[in-house]
């Protein structure tokens, strides 16, 4: 690909579209906004809780210990899951439509993983953006 096709590519924001090939189907995907990365990214947090100390006087403790900070593992992979749905069901979203992540949830075991990881590829994220893209990458 050329400098001038991937600025054009990148100019086109959400309106670049891919066809991707999975499981014998083909699937319309587009890369992910910033606005998108944000919301996701407090989807999965949502399964962390943080312990923040408070004085008498109101001023806030500083964090010293590892168990300040509480990690559900349940709640965190289920958290983690409804950011890939969602940002499947975003992806797929393509030309006025609509996909809701509950449909995403419905599909074959394997396909929501490998259409995930496509959305990963074309939307440039790494593991820094979202925690759950550790479980796809290949080392």
């Amino acid at each position: 690909m050329t400098n001038l096709e991937i600025l054009e590519k990148l100019t086109l924001g959400k309106q670049a579209t891919e066809e991707v090939e999975i499981k014998g189907e083909t699937y319309t995907i587009r890369p992910l906004t910033s606005g998108e990365l944000a919301k996701l990214q407090s989807i999965e947090k949502k399964g962390f809780t943080m312990k923040v100390g408070v004085t008498p006087q109101g001023q806030r403790k500083t964090v010293t210990t590892n168990t300040d900070v509480d990690i559900n593992a349940g709640e965190f992979n289920e958290q983690q899951a409804e950011a890939m749905y969602t940002a499947i069901a975003w992806s797929l979203s393509v030309e006025d439509e609509e996909i809701d992540p509950n449909l995403i949830r419905q599909l074959p075991v394997g396909i929501p993983e490998d259409l995930f990881e496509k959305i990963v590829e074309i939307s440039n994220l790494s593991d820094k953006d979202l925690t759950i893209i550790k479980t796809f990458r290949k080392e």
